[in-house]
């Protein structure tokens, strides 16, 4: 009895000198003792997960329908943080475009292009400098510009331009809307005027060539990422469509891809896939080389399923589509750390 006594004493003396963080409740990768480059920050399924409430307007209205609206994620897919902190997400489940205000503490959503035009599978999502927010719907085959207020302004598409307009990224260094085209194998660069500038891209295996591309992240030097889907890969561009590089191939372990998804880059230029079949997030350096993984599936605080669009803001908080588990999850890379 006093041999486990002293034992239990020893163990507690350890865990009492040894550092408070290797025993902290924070979700971290790489776990303790490494030193963490990626947190948990929260996940939201719904305004109230965000502390946005109903307006004494919306309450009014539901009163007089006689039922409670919903306003939760269905299916994400697309995301995009706003400098004014917005927060917009494509839902293919719902058929809307969730928009939660940060800010202002205030929830709306944008669920058709006109009164009797609604949406059908809204994918992409971007917002550019003047808070015009432009939408891919696949099945459409078009780019819808909304304003501020979820007014249409204009749509880019239609037959012979866009047949199946899925992710999109506006380039910080020469202002240029890039829709990736997933059913053409092309990326087309459109003004944010809507017309035409140029498009690089075919059916194949080659550099520069792709085969169902579905999304894309562009960092602040204008260079170009594309998730080359069923080529297993990223390809990198410059702003100009030149081919720079590429990394990844088919595979079940880290480091390689089965259903790349979503893609986003940090500040320090580090590329983040989301790898849908495998529910994780895999992190890499300029090179293509591996540096982290995190996720893994299921349904608890940093698990995954079917992981979809990936995002990262200027503060380098990492957004993710969680589309089956309906919820987003917000990381951060812990810059500096």
């Amino acid at each position: 009895m006093k041999n486990k006594t002293h034992i239990f004493l020893i163990i507690a003396a350890i865990i009492f000198i040894l550092p408070a963080r290797l025993y902290s409740a924070e979700l971290v990768w790489p776990p303790p003792p490494e030193e963490a480059k990626i947190g948990f920050v929260q996940s939201f399924s719904a305004p109230e997960d965000l502390k946005i409430k109903k307006s004494i307007f919306k309450k009014i209205w539901e009163f007089i329908i006689g039922e409670d609206v919903e306003n939760r994620i269905v299916k994400p897919y697309g995301i995009f943080a706003a400098k004014d902190e917005k927060i917009y997400i494509t839902d293919s489940g719902s058929r809307r475009i969730h928009i939660f205000d940060l800010d202002k503490k205030k929830y709306s959503f944008i669920d058709r292009v006109r009164k009797d035009e609604f949406f059908t599978s809204p994918i992409g999502v971007a917002v550019d400098d003047k808070a015009n927010v432009y939408v891919s719907d696949s099945v459409i085959g078009k780019v819808f510009v909304f304003d501020e207020k979820g007014k249409i302004k204009s749509e880019i598409g239609g037959k012979g331009i866009l047949a199946r307009p899925a992710g999109l990224a506006i380039n910080p260094v020469n202002n240029y809307l890039y829709v990736v085209d997933t059913a053409s194998n092309k990326i087309k660069v459109i003004s944010l005027d809507g017309k035409p500038v140029s498009e690089f891209g075919q059916r194949g295996k080659k550099d520069g060539e792709f085969n169902f591309p579905t999304n894309i992240a562009i960092d602040k030097d204008g260079n170009i990422y594309v998730c080359d889907t069923l080529n297993f890969r990223v390809q990198i561009f410059n702003k100009d469509g030149k081919f720079i590089g590429k990394f990844g191939k088919v595979g079940n372990r880290i480091g390689e891809f089965s259903k790349p998804k979503g893609i986003a880059v940090d500040s320090e230029g580090h590329i983040y896939v989301a790898d849908a079949m495998y529910d994780v997030v895999q992190v890499f350096n300029k090179n293509g080389e591996l540096l982290l993984v995190f996720g893994g599936g299921g349904s608890e605080n940093g698990k995954m399923w079917l992981p979809a669009g990936l995002y990262i803001d200027k503060n380098d908080k990492i957004y993710l589509a969680d589309s089956y588990n309906n919820r987003v999850q917000v990381f951060k890379y812990l810059k500096g750390k």
